[in-house]
């Protein structure tokens, strides 16, 4: 790593975490007196991308903050830290690691309706992630507490374009959520959850910019719903009536005699 991507003998210290590429933001981790009480914060920048992606990398980056600046408060989402300029802006940087599968499957119902919690916490402010598929977009700390970062796909509409797409827009939050539940904690999927799971499978198949790359989400489903028939009792030839049958049957022949 280069002197410029650490940045050592500064005021502030610089790792570089992500190059910039195309038209998105480098990303760094920053430590110095400027980053809130923690000493520690993440930084946006697109200062180093040519002219024109630089454009649409400043573009991307007022959407960010924009939805950064509803969450403002609310308790596993990034902090804007200063002011923002044309160029970068600095959020908080949150405690713990991205998604894993070891800790998912430990505590697999208790983790994943922390995250609806959030994501519905979310949602309420306005703002829907649109990147949660990604598993490094979701923290876990030491505490069980859970983090959603990296907002750079997020769309904060107005009151219309909420009214319109909000609901859609939600759909698919949840859903990323659920996907990490099917892959890593499959066991715990209510029924209802598995057949929504299904429903997310079959139309992320007709989504043309990206490969569809399952990995057991689908088959975990099945095995939830199935197991929800199986549960379910059937009615054979010797199955009692149901209640109120019989009074019926003694009431039409009743009427035949």
């Amino acid at each position: 790593m280069t002197a410029d991507e650490t940045g050592q003998g500064a005021a502030e210290q610089r790792v570089l975490l992500s190059r910039g590429s195309r038209w998105k933001p480098a990303v760094w981790r920053v430590a110095g007196p400027d980053c809130g009480p923690e000493g520690v914060c993440v930084e946006k920048s697109v200062a180093d991308l040519a002219w024109l992606p630089r454009q649409i990398g400043r573009w991307l980056m007022r959407r960010e903050v924009r939805a950064l600046q509803r969450l403002r408060g609310l308790e596993g989402f990034p902090e804007c830290l200063g002011e923002p300029t044309h160029e970068r802006f600095r959020c908080r940087m949150l405690a713990g690691t991205p998604l894993d599968r070891e800790r998912f499957a430990q505590e697999g119902r208790t983790t994943a309706d922390r995250l609806l919690a959030a994501v519905a916490a979310m949602h309420a402010r306005g703002v829907f992630h649109l990147d949660l598929r990604q598993r490094q977009n979701l923290l876990l700390d030491e505490e069980g507490g859970v983090a959603v970062v990296d907002f750079g796909a997020a769309f904060a509409p107005g009151w219309l374009g909420r009214r319109l797409w909000g609901p859609m827009l939600a759909w698919i939050d949840r859903q990323a959520v659920l996907k990490h539940l099917a892959r890593y904690a499959p066991d715990e999927l209510s029924p209802h959850e598995a057949r929504s799971v299904l429903r997310a499978q079959r139309l992320r198949r007709l989504w043309p910019f990206t490969r569809h790359n399952p990995r057991g989400e689908a088959e975990a489903a099945r095995a939830r719903t199935g197991a929800e028939t199986l549960a379910q009792p059937h009615a054979g030839p010797d199955a009692p009536a149901a209640e109120g049958g019989g009074e019926s049957r003694r009431e039409s022949d009743d009427a035949r005699h």
